[in-house]
């Protein structure tokens, strides 16, 4: 490798270790109440699911940017499915999605925000 190639090669190298995070926080849309134990997945360059926390909070750490289908399900919630780009840094996507058990119209009604 020549001394004049190395710039290059390095910051390719570095490229790849730049990596996004997506943090988020999941609510009933009935009762605003945060919405724990749900999954939370990420299709695209890179694949990961967590569960919401007590609190209804999820971060998903260690994605390559890129373009993402975010899909949010659990017992008694509808699927619900969003696409964003996620860059190098940390991004916010909250959910307001229908829980089965609080609200029964919301049964058969599939989401997507």
């Amino acid at each position: 490798m020549s001394i004049r190639s190395f710039p290059h090669r390095f910051l390719a190298s570095l490229a790849t270790l730049i990596l996004a995070a997506l943090v988020g926080h999941i609510t009933d849309q009935t009762t605003g109440q945060p919405l724990a134990g749900l999954r939370v997945s990420t299709l695209g360059p890179t694949r990961t699911t967590v569960r919401t926390n007590a609190d209804g909070r999820y971060v998903l750490r260690n994605l390559r940017p890129g373009r993402y289908t975010i899909v949010v399900r659990g017992k008694g919630v509808p699927t619900v499915r969003a696409t964003m780009a996620l860059t190098a840094r940390t991004q916010r996507r909250d959910f307001v999605v229908c829980n089965v058990a609080l609200d029964y119209s919301c049964a058969n009604s599939p989401q997507r925000r």
